[in-house]
């Protein structure tokens, strides 16, 4: 998609522009942030993994207790979006974002690529709604609810940083507000464990799978902060970023090169691509 092209949007099932699209403020999405979500990266106009997205989808949809959603169609409307996108301008890269709302309603927006500050510099903020699966129903969601992720944002902005990173009460390292993080220790990619309620990010995901055909080992646990001791690398990643090598979280650095992030972006952009 071209960064000039005007954003689309379906709000059940009627295709306008984003600026025309509507949505109710009695809507339960909008009144009380009620709903599920899924962000998809497009990539020479093929959404990617959209499957693996719309299933996260449903189980966050039954996860907060709403009822279950047609992904047959919202796949169907996604496709009505892309295609809307014609030449001479067709869709290349660009992101789907779906909406589930408590009210029902279902959302889809088609946009550029959002603009993405790099982050050079994480600052560890505490995130205690993310509890462990099978402490609470909505463990591991992904809901529109997202105002304390963008609370933690502004507190690492105020402390000096560019982004948080998200702590366990227990000290743990969970995810970005936005993105799952990964590192790298003694030749071993690490990553925090899905059971502690974080997101099972799917671009997360395909990295670490990527990082397994590699031949490196993949680790997935529990790690405080002190775990990043020693590390060389530590990364980020998303539906719609690259795998962005972070410089510094807390007042741990991580100034070296960066051999893994450089092939994992590699391995990333051709499973988008492919």
């Amino acid at each position: 998609m071209e960064q000039g092209m005007q954003p689309q949007a379906m709000v059940q099932g009627v295709a306008v522009t984003l600026g025309e699209a509507r949505l109710a403020m009695t809507d339960e999405g909008v009144a009380r942030g009620d709903g599920a979500f899924e962000t998809v990266g497009v990539w020479d106009g093929r959404p990617f993994r959209l499957h693996d997205h719309l299933e996260r989808l449903a189980s966050s949809l039954a996860a907060i207790g709403l009822p279950p959603t047609d992904l047959g169609l919202l796949a169907h409307e996604a496709g009505r979006l892309l295609a809307r996108v014609a030449p001479p301008n067709p869709v290349r890269d660009g992101a789907l974002r779906f909406y589930v709302t408590g009210s029902g309603t279902r959302v889809i927006i088609l946009s550029p690529p959002p603009p993405r500050p790099v982050a050079h510099w994480l600052v560890p903020q505490p995130a205690p709604w993310i509890r462990p699966l099978g402490t609470y129903a909505p463990a591991g969601a992904k809901t529109m609810s997202y105002g304390p992720n963008m609370a933690a944002t502004r507190a690492a902005v105020r402390a000096g940083g560019d982004d948080a990173l998200l702590t366990a009460l227990e000290g743990y390292v969970l995810e970005g507000p936005t993105f799952g993080v990964l590192w790298v220790r003694d030749d071993i990619v690490h990553a925090p464990d899905v059971a502690l309620g974080i997101v099972d990010s799917i671009s997360r995901r395909t990295v670490l799978e990527a990082a397994g055909a590699a031949g490196m080992q993949v680790e997935q646990g529990r790690y405080g902060l002190d775990a990043l001791a020693g590390a060389s690398e530590f990364l980020i990643c998303s539906a719609v970023r690259d795998v962005l090598a972070i410089l510094r979280v807390g007042e741990q650095s991580f100034p070296g090169p960066t051999p893994v992030r450089d092939l994992l972006s590699k391995s990333l952009e051709r499973a988008r691509r492919a």
